[in-house]
Order: structure tokens, then sequence, then C-alpha cells
């Protein structure tokens, strides 16, 4: 449930170019985006991690529904000084974010990662629809709106995802790992490469015709 700082701006080859707008959506100082197989071996590392800390997912209990309480308050609105006022209380020290971008460790980095993200983000609004009991995991279905200069002009985005959460036992969030089509809802809005992808799209509903 996230949109990266992104930028659009900058010249290669005597136009504005791919390579710009993909260095902006990857993130800050250069940084090479973690390979798919390091990403996917966060994720299984961490729900190693925290299944003997995970309590079962009970929607009805005081518990689950003080969680989603803050949760849902957490990705509402959302802001830089929201997210510097309430991870502490929604997020557990040791918990694990994959957003389908990035997998990171740790409340303080959730944190930075979030905060960064709502630097130049004018509106990001999640609304949990609806969710259902796995074990230790709370699968949520989700929508987000997002309203973001460098996507779609800045008109509002709306996607669709689901979230895997594991909590703790007071009632924070130990893993959060989302299933979501970044493809759609992030790429395929950005200038340049979002033509690109729509054509892949194009080619790809031809063959289920």
């Amino acid at each position: 449930m996230s949109v990266v700082q992104m930028s659009s701006s900058g010249r290669f080859g005597g136009r504005y170019g791919l390579i710009v707008v993909l260095a902006g959506l990857l993130g800050a100082c250069g940084r090479v985006p973690v390979p798919l197989p390091e990403l996917n071996a966060s994720y299984e590392r961490a729900l190693a991690r925290t299944a003997p800390l995970a309590v079962a997912c009970e929607p009805g209990s005081e518990r689950q529904r003080a969680g989603f309480e803050r949760l849902q308050a957490y990705f509402t609105n959302m802001s830089a000084d929201s997210v510097r006022e309430q991870t502490a209380r929604v997020y557990a020290p040791e918990a694990y974010l994959n957003d389908t971008l990035v997998g990171i460790d740790g409340a303080g980095r959730i944190q930075a990662y979030f905060s960064h993200t709502m630097q130049a983000t004018r509106v990001l609004n999640v609304r949990f629809l609806d969710r259902a009991p796995s074990g230790s995991d709370c699968f949520v279905r989700w929508e987000m709106q997002v309203e973001h200069d460098s996507l779609a002009g800045g008109e509002p985005v709306l996607t669709y995802g689901v979230t895997q959460f594991r909590f703790d036992q007071e009632g924070r969030v130990l893993l959060h790992k989302d299933f979501w089509d970044s493809g759609t809802g992030l790429y395929e809005q950005l200038p340049y490469l979002g033509r690109i992808i729509a054509r892949v799209r194009a080619v790809a509903e031809q063959g289920a015709e």
C-alpha cells in the first residue's frame, strides 16, 4: 500500500527519458532495486521469523478489532505527520513490510519509508473492504486512492489489492505483505513507461479474444 516518491524531470539523449522516470520511481540516491528473488526470500524469512510471535486471527476479538481500527486510521488521509505519530503504535518493533516494491524489517525503517513516500503524495487513502482469517494470518481486501503529480497527470488513481497481516499480542502488525498489481496501479500511470505497459496489455488482451 504505497507509492514511492517519484520524479519525471530531467533529460536523456536530448529528450525526457524513461531512465529518469525509473530512477525517480525506484528511490532516492540512485540505489539499485532489490532483485525479485531476494525480495521473495525476505518475505519467506519474515514468515518463519514472525510465526512464533503471531496470535490467531480472530476478527471478532477485542485485540483484532483495536488492531484493525488503528490500521484503518493509519491509512486514512495518510501524511508525513501522521506516519511519525502513529507508526510505533501500529507496527511492532520487529515488523516486516513488503508492498511488492520493497521488503524491509523494523518499525523504524517502515516509518522512514512511509514518511518518504508521503513527502510528494497529495492524497493516499486505503479503505478496508472485507477480511478473511487463516490461522495466524488475516487477509484483507482493500481499495486505495492516490493522488501524485507523477501519476496519471495528477488525477486520482484507484486500485484494489489484498494484504496478509499478522498481529502480535499487543495487536500490532508483525507482518504486512501486499498482493497488489503495481503494474496497473503504479507503473502504467507514469509518463512514457505507462504507454509501453498499455501496449503490452493490449497484446495480451488480443490473445484472449
